[in-house]
């Protein structure tokens, strides 16, 4: 069983994470009628509730901007993943179509204003910590070939071997969930000021849905230990 730890540094700047293992999935070739529905009709309600010209003022992407402030001049002008996904989606009229699993996690995320991570369990080297960067860590971002440097004075998600995610922003390239992605590990980050029984119902909306679509069995908690 994989271990998922937060650092106390982390925690004082008020962000909070939940993660948890969804075995059993089955990702099809090509996203359902059923699952296209879902996605589709969850895109217009967003689209008619937001504003592209004050999404920046919400509530849940000032705290992100905040916290950025907080850890280095390279994390300022980073934008939390959840307020890109509702950019691009009123730039596009839609939301970005990768493959059916990071599809579904990124409708949720856009739904509920929390950053989702979903990462290939087979590919993860021992336990995951949100922690502070030292400038020392191992990154390949998302689509690279090859590794990036890491700003100290970050927060970072980790595994024994590399940099999973920085900050809220950028997941890394090898635990991408893909197709071939049958176990999975998901963390749900949210930024100071959220009530943690939202990151429950958040998880409790994904796993529904992949238990609907994929035929995923119920999650595992990981409890985050200090």
């Amino acid at each position: 069983m994989k271990s998922f730890s937060i650092d106390q540094q982390v925690s004082d700047l008020g962000i909070q994470a939940i993660a948890f293992i969804v075995p059993g999935i089955t990702v099809p070739a090509e996203t359902s009628p059923a699952l296209n529905h879902e996605i589709e009709t969850s895109e217009k309600s967003i689209l008619a509730a937001t504003d592209p010209k004050t999404l920046k003022t919400e509530p849940e992407f000032r705290a992100f901007r905040a916290v950025h402030t907080q850890v280095g001049k390279a994390a300022k002008s980073e934008i939390a993943a959840p307020e890109t996904l509702l950019r691009l989606l009123h730039r596009a009229g839609r939301l970005p179509r990768i493959n059916p699993l990071v599809d579904i996690y990124n409708l949720v995320s856009a739904e509920t204003r929390f950053a989702f991570g979903a990462h290939d369990l087979a590919s993860i080297a021992g336990g995951v910590r949100l922690a502070m960067t030292t400038g020392d860590e191992r990154f390949v971002p998302l689509g690279s070939t090859g590794p990036v440097p890491v700003p100290a004075g970050e927060y970072a998600y980790l595994d024994d071997e590399d940099v999973l995610c920085r900050l809220e922003v950028r997941q890394c390239e090898k635990s991408k969930a893909t197709p071939q992605t049958s176990d999975a590990l998901f963390i749900i980050h949210a930024g100071p000021g959220r009530d943690r029984a939202d990151l429950t119902t958040a998880k409790g909306r994904l796993a529904a849905l992949l238990a609907e679509h994929f035929g995923a069995q119920p999650p595992i908690d990981l409890e985050a230990q200090p």
